[in-house]
């Protein structure tokens, strides 16, 4: 997730002794004209000290350009590389990238195919969703994927129109899980233990958890058959993660950018505040006011 589940998230969670069996970072972005080594990815990948394997994610539509950072990635210590085609961002979709590849299907064709070409087998993966507008469009897309033959396919199960809206559709994913040789991995609305053995039941080899996991990063812990999160542990989470987004701002930080950055992870977490506490949350402009609600005892 875009800002979001990068380096300092994944220092929180070693921290919390809740990891993932793998991370994704957040999408390099790729153009003719920019290469797409963004440094703040880049410490995802070169200061990842959890152990726990990540991939590089690629957001582009130009072939030439992300074959040709997918080479420069593949010199990182990562576990592969994954196309975006996923992201409803408009500005990101304005350039066919992301969920915008596809509404052009030849285009999403040639970036696979680029991709392909140059990525070691058991390295490429794709993260698409079910079309641009109907889920009618994605028959077509597990064509053009089976051709291409990714390593695995992860499907947030929902169209673009949708954007974060409405039930997954289980059943598409299903349908890619029948026709398609690679493991698939589901995505979509994913917060507790009970959907997660939902979706395993669809998408055996797999899932996906992104924003579930910014609210409770305890999730994984409980997947393990561990505990659900007590109010002292949450409170450590935000204490927690505001020490590491200090960390990896380092000689950038200031009290502003510091609740700024903060902010964008507690939008996940905004619906287990009361509507005060979010108030006083989203306005605040230094960091012990908002570690104040976040580690205060229940009431």
């Amino acid at each position: 997730m875009q800002d979001v589940t990068d380096l300092a998230f994944m220092r929180t969670l070693q921290r919390l002794g809740s990891l993932p069996d793998f991370f994704v970072t957040p999408y390099f972005r790729s153009t003719p004209t920019t290469c797409a080594m963004g440094e703040e990815n880049l410490r995802c990948i070169r200061e990842n000290e959890t152990g726990v394997p990540i991939f590089a994610q690629l957001a582009g539509s130009d072939p030439d350009a992300l074959a040709r950072d997918a080479e420069r990635l593949l010199s990182l210590p990562i576990a592969g590389i994954n196309l975006n085609a996923g992201c409803p961002s408009p500005l990101v979709n304005r350039h066919h990238a992301g969920a915008g590849l596809l509404r052009d299907l030849p285009r999403f064709s040639r970036c696979l195919a680029a991709l392909r070409r140059v990525v070691p087998r058991g390295m490429f993966s794709v993260k698409c969703r079910l079309g641009w507008d109907s889920p009618g469009e994605f028959p077509r897309l597990l064509e053009l994927l089976a051709d291409a033959a990714p390593d695995a396919l992860m499907v947030h199960a929902r169209t673009r129109r949708q954007l974060y809206g409405g039930c997954p559709n289980a059943d598409a994913a299903a349908q890619a899980v029948r026709i398609l040789s690679c493991p698939v991995l589901g995505n979509g609305d994913i917060t507790t233990p009970q959907q997660a053995a939902d979706w395993l039941r669809i998408t055996p080899a797999g899932i996906l958890i992104g924003r579930g996991a910014v609210r409770n990063p305890f999730i994984f812990r409980m997947l393990r058959g561990g505990p659900a999160p007590s109010r002292v542990e949450m409170a450590s989470y935000f204490l927690s993660l505001s020490e590491e987004i200090a960390r990896t701002l380092h000689t950038r930080r200031t009290p502003a950018g510091h609740c700024n950055r903060l902010k964008k992870y507690l939008a996940f977490c905004y619906p287990d505040f009361t509507p005060e506490q979010e108030y006083i949350l989203r306005r605040a402009t230094d960091i012990d006011t908002m570690l104040r609600i976040l580690t205060a005892p229940a009431s």
